[in-house]
């Protein structure tokens, strides 16, 4: 598909105050080949429109599908089958379809390659998780050549830059560097108004960006921040309507009510919420966990 773009084109980069040189390199393509696009002397293709369209703040949903061929179209389902895998925390799962998207049509777009060598680096097994980091920053790199943690809040992040850099914190969270951690993904949340993303990719990355400063801070020490954070993915999973983080973090909450030395009831509210809103959601298995890990790591009984 060969899009009539100029105009939109060329409008939008000036309103969001972009260079043709910052524009083209996000779009991995050259500046000449840019400026002969808004001249309406070259097309662009419909992954590179709509590519174009979420960097200058418009974010797309699937009409573009249309367009793909089969080989395509195959490819982008197994693309966003890995990214509902991955909000599932099914690693597991994941390798496999990695495996055939690397074979697929869609594996030359940038976007598409650099979510698949995320999740090759996040997948793979013994290894240190200083060099884990490391991998990450490469892999940001493919999207944001200059990446520096101190200027996250000045970014439009995309899905996957919002991925990875989550995917750094865990790591330097294990490495015991909370307030590097906290600070990430702080400034992620702060600005995740202008994330470069869909609503359906927001309604998984946003309740993550709380529930994983809730951890970050747990993991220093600091239980009050960690509840409050806590209180503010809940309150996110409910405005995005994706629910199924919710049990966990209620018992993410009763964990930390405990650990500051809260009365019985106060902790045990938040088990029973767990326990109840997990069955509510259809999420039996869950449920069935949070009962006996009640019961195990509390003395709580669940009704």
């Amino acid at each position: 598909m060969k899009t009539n773009s100029a105009d939109i084109i060329k409008s939008m980069r000036k309103e969001m105050g972009l260079s043709q040189e910052d524009m083209a390199e996000q779009l991995f393509i050259s500046v000449r080949q840019l400026a002969r696009i808004e001249a309406g002397e070259a097309g662009m293709d419909v992954w590179q429109f709509v590519t174009t369209l979420e960097l200058l703040g418009s974010p797309t949903e699937d009409f573009w599908l249309l367009y793909l061929d089969s080989g395509e179209y195959a490819s982008y389902r197994d693309y966003k089958r890995l990214k509902r895998l991955l909000d599932d925390g099914d690693i597991a799962g994941v390798n496999d379809i990695v495996a055939k998207l690397e074979k697929g049509a869609l594996i030359k777009q940038p976007v598409v390659k650099q979510f698949v060598e995320y999740l090759k680096t996040v997948i793979k097994k013994n290894i240190h998780p200083v060099e884990k980091v490391d991998a990450l920053y490469k892999v940001m790199a493919m999207s944001k050549p200059h990446f520096e943690e101190d200027k996250i809040s000045e970014y439009r992040m995309t899905y996957n830059e919002i991925t990875i850099a989550l995917g750094m914190t865990e790591y330097l969270t294990f490495l015991g560097e909370h307030d590097r951690a906290i600070s990430i993904i702080q400034s992620m949340i702060n600005s995740r108004e202008s994330a470069r993303a869909s609503e359906e990719d927001k309604a998984l990355l946003f309740p993550s960006l709380f529930f994983s400063l809730s951890r970050a801070l747990k993991k220093a020490g600091k239980y009050k921040e960690a509840l409050k954070a806590s209180s503010s993915a809940i309150e996110t999973c409910r405005e995005y309507n994706n629910l199924k983080w919710i049990p966990e973090m209620l018992f993410f909450m009763a964990d930390c009510y405990h650990k500051l030395g809260e009365e019985e009831h106060i902790y045990k509210t938040q088990l029973v919420r767990a326990y109840h809103v997990a069955y509510g959601i259809g999420r039996n298995d869950a449920a069935a966990t949070i009962k006996k890990d009640a019961m195990e790591q509390y003395g709580v009984i669940v009704p």
